[in-house]
């Protein structure tokens, strides 16, 4: 149910909250990826072999899926202001280590503590939600949803150009400083003295909840490495499989759960959620092949034999198309609801994927196809907390976007592999390169899956109304 307008308070000034909470997304998000092409350089500074420093990345993406919802539920709890802060000081703390550190554990550990941060974007929608007007919340939700598709994109260009300059330490000191600017913004502008949840940390699913995702996305990271018939790959997944049984047990029964099963059942949260897995397998599957047909040797087949250092320029037309299409999408939600602007972002997405799967080694198909998956994650992005905000109560916020987060991530992960077995499969007997109709197999399935994602917008229900009603303008507490 939603909470009544006097239970809250709605600034007059709304730039004042959203762009500090902008320039945290951006922050977390350029770190995902800004690692990728220093690893190299880390391995040689630190004489490690390639499988340990692929933790690099791993411990990253682990510790961020699995305490993501955690710091969701936290600040229902206990304030979401001083949860984001808390994160925050950690990302910062984090970076640091790694900064400083000489050796590869001292940079993975490092790592692991600045995914604690992962928690940035459903806190950051979340105040968002209890602060602005709905026409207010939908715009900075469209603005920072943008930042998570831009990050990700510049992060490969930019850490590449920092860490030539300054090497892999003065990437961590830029992380640093970013953080230390986020975190003045948050304190000084961003409002807190909401009201807060009743009830208590579940720790017992928290810890549930961490093997659930940390086995098996640890075992899908690394199964290539140890083989998927290994021993710790299969345990790994096991325990996952073990963990979730047994997280919803503890769910069902105790009196404050992590994640409140009732509030996962209400046919918006499940078709948000199922809508994210679908559409962010295509994504995620599209930026993980464009980067190698671009890099494949053009004697391939289906490469264009551009290197490294400026294969990521095709990615910018997704980036720059995310950054529009955020902010835009606010505005859209805002005057027609949510269903038409889902609807534009998962046919941009199946079309996006088409173009690139049946245009081949081209690269006009490539850049028009990254540009309409750009529009479409910006717009499917933006709309998606916002329906979870007009949906869940208030208090329940935090938890309710940690849970389509790590959504994402789980379909991030299961989707790179998936492309990359297909890949595999295709690539024939003898040859050294996967043939164009394995490439044409993962772009077509991701589009099929998109499809799905159709069928699921004219479910969602649009009486629901959680989020922050019409102003009443007064100065939120701090």
């Amino acid at each position: 149910m939603a909470l009544s307008s006097a239970q809250l308070t709605v600034s007059p000034r709304p730039a004042r909250i959203i762009a500090p909470l902008v320039f945290a997304g951006l922050t977390y998000a350029v770190a995902q990826t800004t690692i990728v092409p220093v690893v190299p350089q880390i391995q040689a500074a630190t004489g490690a072999d390639a499988s340990s420093v692929a933790w690099v990345i791993t411990g990253f993406f682990v510790s961020s899926a699995a305490l993501t919802v955690l710091s969701g539920r936290l600040g229902d709890l206990l304030g979401k202001k001083p949860v984001l802060i808390a994160i925050f000081l950690l990302f910062g703390l984090g970076a640091v280590v790694s900064a400083t550190g000489a050796s590869l554990e001292m940079v993975i550990a490092g790592r692991v503590i600045m995914g604690c941060a992962g928690g940035v974007f459903p806190l950051s929608f979340a105040i968002l939600g209890q602060s602005l007007s709905r026409n207010q919340a939908a715009f900075g939700m469209g603005l920072i949803s943008s930042t998570f598709g831009l990050g990700g994109a510049l992060g490969l260009p930019v850490g590449g150009l920092i860490a030539d300059q300054l090497g892999y330490q003065g990437l961590f000191w830029a992380t640093a400083v970013m953080t230390l600017i986020s975190l003045v913004g948050i304190v000084v502008f961003v409002p807190g003295g909401e009201q807060r949840a009743a009830g208590r940390v579940d720790w017992a699913g928290a810890i549930l909840l961490g093997v659930t995702l940390g086995g098996p996305l640890t075992a899908i990271s690394r199964g290539e490495a140890w083989g998927w018939t290994a021993p710790q790959t299969l345990v790994l997944l096991a325990a996952g499989a073990l963990s979730l049984v047994l997280l919803l047990v503890v769910e069902s029964r105790v009196r404050d759960p992590l994640i409140d099963l009732a509030l996962m059942r209400r046919r918006n949260m499940w078709v948000a959620n199922l809508t994210a897995f679908f559409i962010t397998v295509g994504q995620a599957a599209a930026f993980f092949l464009i980067p190698q047909i671009v890099q494949l040797p053009v004697e391939s087949g289906v490469g264009l034999g551009i290197g490294v250092a400026h294969a990521g320029l095709f990615m910018l037309p997704a980036a720059l198309a995310t950054m529009l299409a955020g902010p835009v999408t606010g505005r859209a939600v805002a005057r027609f609801g949510v269903r038409p602007p889902l609807f534009i972002g998962t046919v941009g997405s199946v079309a996006g994927l088409l173009v690139i799967g049946l245009g081949g080694a081209d690269p006009a198909a490539i850049l028009v196809g990254a540009a309409l998956l750009g529009l479409a994650g910006g717009t499917a992005y933006a709309v998606l907390p916002v329906l979870i905000a007009e949906s869940v109560p208030l208090q329940n916020l935090g938890a309710a976007n940690g849970v389509n987060t790590i959504v994402r991530h789980i379909s991030m992960a299961i989707s790179a592999q998936l492309a990359a077995a297909v890949l595999v499969i295709g690539t024939p007997q003898g040859e050294l390169y996967p043939t164009s109709g394995a490439f044409l197999v993962d772009f077509g399935g991701s589009a099929a899956l998109g499809l799905v994602a159709l069928l699921l917008i004219p479910l969602i229900h649009v009486g629901a109304r959680a989020m922050a009603p019409e102003p009443v303008y007064a100065e939120a507490g701090r």
